[in-house]
């Protein structure tokens, strides 16, 4: 016979609340990847319109050259068994999207807590905009997936002898969606070593970066043979980028052409204008794109408990990906890239959602601790008290 009172005690709570969250995540996500394939499987592509073309013309893993290979090799594979190309690229879109829902538990559960964990898949898979990107087959989500392995891997509590490799591995792939996950690399790098010093291994994170670096090289010394540029794809985008900023959409003279450096881009208006643009960004990521991208502005008031409980228990590793995933988008969120909203896109800052969803998720399991605490003194504290009216 079935002990249901023993089923449900205090100590299966947790268990319980998980599974009861997971089953709602699971339910939100199919209903968010559904509605989104009703609503935008005829919406134009833009940032992966013409990644077919570079498909079918390439014929290695690095030869797409004007775009980074990964995402391309994806849809070169799915070509190649016969799927038809925007199809594929959308379907492709919504894989990385349920991949990266279950790498959230995935990184979050050993660090966090379960409640953490399955907290942030349920933030995750409601979001509209994880969905409307992955229908546009978004670079972003490809680099993230990736991210949250090197992350992982990176800065796992308990290292092993392979997490070096399997970081510099992920993080090497996350390159190859995206160049500029570089500087997420690069910057989880340079904060976990100011904050740990002595704990830090320099040469695991040596060897991590290293082969990150190293698998990236084939990419961009290929642009260099084709090209011209170790950079030149990323140096037109850049230069899309400055013309959008000086000229907008229509400009009245022909705008400059032809690749623009990271340095001539970032120093275009000079030093005290590159130094004006990166806090203007940072003003208007904190105060209007990131609220934004949450989509449910309650989730805000988790967010800040969340970035409170990190401070005060020493779990910062969030803030250092939060930290990582906004340095390359602060350069461009000054630009009026969207003349509706005057900001960029909000698939640059896909990286900081999946943070801001993790705090949120640890701002409420923190919360939800602290109410536990409160009831459990109050109970003991009424305890106290029937038993003193007992004695009298």
């Amino acid at each position: 016979m079935i002990d249901f009172y023993n089923t449900f005690t205090r100590a299966d709570l947790p268990r319980l609340f998980r599974g009861i969250v997971l089953v709602m995540a699971a339910l939100a996500l199919v209903f968010n990847l559904a509605i989104c394939w009703k609503v935008y499987r005829n919406e134009p592509l833009r940032e992966a319109y013409s990644r077919s073309l570079m498909a079918a013309n390439s014929s290695v893993f690095y030869s797409s050259g004007l775009a980074e290979p990964v995402p391309v090799e994806a849809l070169k594979l799915a070509m190649a068994a016969g799927a038809d190309p925007e199809k594929a690229l959308r379907l492709e879109g919504l894989a990385v999207f349920i991949i990266i829902v279950a790498l959230t538990f995935f990184v979050l559960r050993g660090r966090f807590g379960e409640v953490t964990a399955s907290m942030a898949v349920l933030f995750l898979s409601v979001n509209p905009y994880m969905g409307y990107y992955a229908m546009q087959g978004s670079s972003h989500l490809f680099a993230l997936a990736f991210l949250l392995l090197f992350w992982h891997y990176f800065d796992a509590p308990e290292k092993r002898r392979a997490d070096p490799l399997l970081a510099g591995l992920y993080g090497g792939l996350a390159c190859l969606c995206r160049v500029d996950a570089a500087l997420v690399l690069l910057v989880i790098a340079a904060i976990s070593w100011a904050v740990k010093r002595r704990a830090f291994g320099l040469k695991e994170a040596g060897l991590a970066l290293g082969l990150a670096f190293l698998l990236t090289l084939p990419y961009v010394l290929y642009q260099k043979a084709q090209y011209g540029s170790f950079f030149y794809a990323q140096e037109l985008s850049l230069r899309r980028w400055a013309n959008i900023d000086s000229y907008g959409y229509k400009p009245l003279t022909p705008a400059p052409s032809g690749p623009l450096g990271t340095a001539a881009f970032l120093l275009r208006d000079g030093p005290a204008g590159a130094l004006g643009d990166a806090f203007r960004g940072l003003g208007r990521c904190l105060a209007y794109e990131l609220p934004r991208t949450l989509y449910y502005k309650a989730l805000l008031v988790l967010v800040f408990l969340g970035i409170y409980a990190a401070f005060i228990f020493k779990k910062d590793r969030l803030l250092f990906f939060l930290a990582a995933a906004l340095l390359p988008v602060l350069p461009l969120a000054a630009i009026k890239q969207v003349p509706a909203t005057g900001g960029i896109e909000l698939r640059y800052y896909l990286w900081s959602l999946w943070a801001l969803c993790a705090l949120a998720a640890l701002g409420f399991h923190e919360t939800l601790d602290w109410a536990e605490a409160g009831i459990d003194k109050w109970a003991a504290e009424k305890a106290r008290a029937s038993a003193r009216s007992g004695k009298k």
